[in-house]
């Protein structure tokens, strides 16, 4: 998988990550080989892309048995305005959860995680994302950049 030379991620998308809070991670099954997506908080800290998980989720196990995967990030503001990469995830244990902990204090504003999050003898890993291929378009040339998402009735 690593044979690939990681990329960087263009610094007109590095404003996207640090206002965003949530992206969605697809991984490859590893009992079938179809997608699966999930929505996850991130830590962006200018260079990675990393997410804390635990080892019994289903992303884990499938990064175990094909690492490829795609993260993307939307706008909450302009949903023209998304990052989109694809490359590899690479996995590291975080066994006293510093790093668990720095992702929930982030994305939550500054509160603590609670005490009984994880079911007892949970395990935690570190996700890190290496960018093979980046897509962040200025879709439609910036013409829709107000546009807003908007609920229908």
């Amino acid at each position: 998988m690593q044979n690939i030379s990681d990329v960087h991620i263009p610094e007109t998308s590095h404003q996207l990550l640090k206002k965003s809070i949530i992206g969605t991670i697809t991984t490859i099954r590893h009992n079938d080989q179809l997608l699966s997506s999930h929505p996850v908080s991130f830590v962006w800290d200018g260079d990675s892309i990393r997410i804390s998980s635990l080892k019994n989720r289903i992303k884990y196990k499938n990064i175990l048995a094909d690492a490829r995967v795609s993260f993307c990030v939307v706008s909450a503001t302009n949903v023209m305005d998304y990052l989109e990469v694809r490359g590899y995830a690479t996995l590291e244990d975080d066994p006293d959860r510093v790093f668990a902990r720095r992702q929930f204090v982030e994305s939550s504003g500054g509160d603590e995680p609670p005490a009984d999050m994880d079911p007892p003898d949970a395990e935690r890993v570190i996700i890190t994302i290496h960018p093979q291929q980046v897509s962040s378009p200025k879709l439609y040339g910036g013409r829709f950049d107000n546009f807003q998402a908007s609920k229908k009735s």
